[in-house]
């Protein structure tokens, strides 16, 4: 499968971030093929944010440039028989500040899960990953995956891998599932590898989110090969934080923002 995506979010006012006022928003442009069989799957993903600050809080340490977020992530599965299996789970990572060489922005992620499939309805996968993370060292993090499809039209996901961690429900609108509606509610992080700033250093910035969103994705052709996809959403929670050394030395927040997604692939 390849996917071309593109997103962009509200400029919104900044909170939390002392005496410095402004707004914040962003776009992202990337690109994602992924590699999948029964037993493996790799996803390799770029994307590119342009990261728009304005008022007193631009240009300090509390704001950063464009970034690059180059991720390989994907696991390898050995089945026991039809019900069990055990994964190993792996990640790396380069994400960073333009003007930041690569090296300084790598990090990883590795570990095992087991997964359970009693029926044809009910699909677990529950683990834990060691995850490197920039300025705050190696942490271990649990991992879940489970998926319930209660009947034919619909699918209940559960997700708790660092990155993602939340709730998505997806409807299949006709029988052939050309046409699917996703609902989510998530908690997602996103971290930066940042340039170093005179006062404290190297640094990193730590996003947590909380996006409501809703998409549709459609299949233009019975084989089921391209499609497009749209999506709008509201972050009803966004702070950033600034960590040196493992401190946080500085934060921002955003009003409630709004956003929207498109994108186009190919699954072959």
């Amino acid at each position: 499968m390849v996917i071309v995506d593109g997103q962009t979010r509200s400029a919104e006012t900044v909170t939390h971030a002392g005496s410095l006022t402004g707004s914040f928003g962003r776009t992202r442009m990337g690109v994602e093929a992924i590699w999948a069989t029964p037993q493996a799957a790799t996803d390799l993903e770029y994307y590119r944010y342009n990261n728009r600050f304005t008022g007193t809080i631009r240009g300090t340490d509390q704001a950063y440039g464009n970034t690059t977020d180059l991720m390989l992530t994907g696991f390898k599965q050995w089945d026991w028989n039809a019900k069990y299996a055990v994964q190993a789970i792996y990640a790396v990572e380069s994400a960073y500040e333009e003007g930041v060489g690569l090296s300084r922005g790598f990090r990883w992620g590795f570990g095992g899960a087991a997964r359970w499939r009693p029926d044809a309805e009910t699909d677990v996968a529950l683990g834990v990953m060691l995850e490197d993370r920039f300025e705050a060292g190696v942490l271990p993090i649990p991992y879940l995956k489970a998926v319930w499809r209660p009947c034919r039209a619909a699918e209940v996901e559960l997700r708790a891998t660092g990155l993602q961690n939340g709730l998505i429900v997806r409807g299949y609108l006709t029988a052939d599932k050309g046409t699917r509606v996703d609902l989510s509610v998530m908690y997602e992080t996103l971290t930066f590898r940042l340039a170093d700033s005179s006062a404290y250093g190297g640094r990193a910035v730590a996003i947590g989110e909380v996006p409501l969103r809703v998409g549709v994705t459609q299949f233009l052709e019975r084989s089921g090969t391209w499609f497009v996809q749209g999506s709008f959403e509201w972050v009803a929670f966004s702070r950033h934080s600034f960590v040196h050394a493992g401190e946080t030395q500085g934060v921002f927040q955003t009003a409630a923002t709004w956003g929207c997604g498109a994108r186009v692939g190919a699954r072959f």
